[in-house]
């Protein structure tokens, strides 16, 4: 998330030379160090504001069930396009990088919005059937939650366009200050008016947040060269191609979080709300993760291998697996010591408010936020793992590997709940990231011991695994 002047290095060094990981212009700058603590933060803290308000009840399991038809649509198409565009884009002159983003954007635009029109008119319909254990009057406010987070969607779409376009072009940092501008705005708005409208502007926030950094992310289409309106059908057949196996993929494996919320909607009533919040904070310090260290070296991977630059490509992204394994050991390590000094401190009534929010509930928060730590523990390394088979143009192997583990998880997941309920949920969710690691890790390992025998020629400028840092 940061470019290479940013970065004290060369502005051409990332992207024009061979020269290796570690003199790509990846290594992690101030600037983009302070961003990462400040979005893990405001993640954080804005989620916990909601909730810690709201209380672990009724009305937080209402505002995340309604969440689901959006994140389904964002599991389908938006995270299926981020992972496509940004090789996509990566690997074109910039040029005609530059000419794609105006067509590309308006065709996003307007698959984002029929989408989102059309989870509307059917939330009324789909959500009693994702949320069974619901209330009657609960499940009713679900409905009307969704339908407004369902805007978020368009948002959602055109923002994952322009981080992409950013991305490619090198420009790392403002893509997610803008996230930190909006996510802090909506807290603004959360502190200002939650005790007087609800649940409900706590559903728009989540709309604004989402939208907000399309407005703060236009300037990086003024002053290029736009393409033309008829460049549509072609860009988006192209995009389409190398998307329709992730979509597939991703009608299965992707949507995890809809069985989360089934199993949690059968147990006590703010079981959503609780896991969902766990699993928020994990996606949140997951997200930053990958932003800091994986995104970075996308653009550098796809360049790596569509030049069959093999010795450096496999360098990169075992270095980077190196790097994320003791960055998130080390942040589940600080949730874990955190937790367990706040209690042993007996601070937990002070962060409870009026009595909405309980200290037993805070420890029971606790047990479930550990429970799923492999989701920060190792889902940074998937994503390592994925972007470097998609770098390389397959598209396919990374969805059958999940489609495999996330078969084994949807039996855990139902072991669990029978067995611990909520915690039994959590911990099923940490056994199926670190299956799923273990299996991609695996199989990538044999590609590159494969590609190397190959091409067992030394490069210019090769970096070597004793090398690494």
């Amino acid at each position: 998330m940061v470019s290479p002047r940013q970065l004290g290095v060369a502005p051409h060094a990332a992207h024009d030379r061979d020269d290796g990981p570690a003199k790509s212009g990846l290594h992690v700058g101030p600037t983009l160090s302070a961003v990462i603590v400040l979005q893990i933060v405001s993640a954080f803290g804005i989620q916990w504001y909601t909730v810690a308000h709201l209380g672990v009840g009724a009305q937080a399991d209402a505002l995340y069930a309604g969440g689901t038809l959006p994140q389904i649509a964002t599991a389908f198409l938006m995270e299926p396009l981020g992972f496509v565009l940004i090789p996509f884009l990566s690997s074109k002159p910039a040029a005609d990088r530059d000419r794609a983003g105006w067509p590309l954007l308006c065709a996003i635009a307007a698959v984002s919005s029929i989408v989102a029109l059309l989870l509307f008119l059917v939330a009324p319909i789909v959500v009693p059937f994702l949320a069974p254990g619901l209330a009657a009057s609960t499940a009713a406010l679900t409905v009307e939650l969704a339908q407004i987070q369902a805007v978020g969607v368009i948002g959602a779409g055109c923002g994952i366009m322009l981080m992409c376009l950013s991305q490619a072009k090198g420009r790392f940092v403002w893509p997610a200050l803008t996230v930190l501008i909006c996510t802090c705005g909506g807290w603004g708005l959360l502190v200002v008016g939650l005790d007087r409208w609800g649940v409900r502007l706590a559903a728009w926030v989540q709309v604004a947040i989402v939208t907000g950094p399309v407005l703060l992310q236009l300037p990086v289409l003024a002053g290029v060269a736009q393409g033309s309106l008829a460049d549509i059908p072609l860009l988006s057949k192209d995009v389409w191609r190398r998307m329709r196996p992730l979509v597939a993929g991703a009608s299965y494996h992707r949507t995890g979080f809809v069985v989360d919320r089934f199993f949690a909607s059968l147990l006590a009533p703010g079981s959503i709300a609780v896991l969902d919040l766990v699993l928020r904070v994990h996606s949140a310090i997951g997200r930053v993760l990958n932003h800091g260290v994986v995104a970075p070296i996308v653009p550098r991977l796809a360049r790596l291998a569509s030049e069959k630059s093999w010795r450096s490509f496999n360098a990169l992204w075992r270095e980077r697996v190196w790097w994320m394994g003791w960055l998130s050991g080390g942040v589940v390590l600080v949730l874990f010591l955190g937790a367990f000094a706040v209690h042993r401190l007996d601070l937990l009534s002070p962060l409870s408010r009026d009595g909405i929010l309980q200290a037993g509930d805070l420890i029971r928060m606790w047990i479930i936020l550990m429970s799923c730590s492999g989701v920060v523990l190792v889902g940074g390394i998937n994503h390592i793992l994925v972007n470097a088979f998609y770098a390389q143009g397959d598209m396919t192997t990374p969805a059958k590997i999940e489609a495999l583990t996330y078969t084994v998880g949807l039996i855990l997941k139902g072991i669990g709940a029978w067995l611990a309920g909520l915690i039994g949920v959590a911990t099923a969710i940490s056994a199926y990231y670190v299956l799923n690691s273990v299996v991609l890790g695996a199989v990538l390992r044999r590609r590159a011991v494969a590609q190397l025998q190959e091409q067992p020629t030394i490069q210019a400028n090769p970096l070597m695994p004793g090398e690494l840092r």
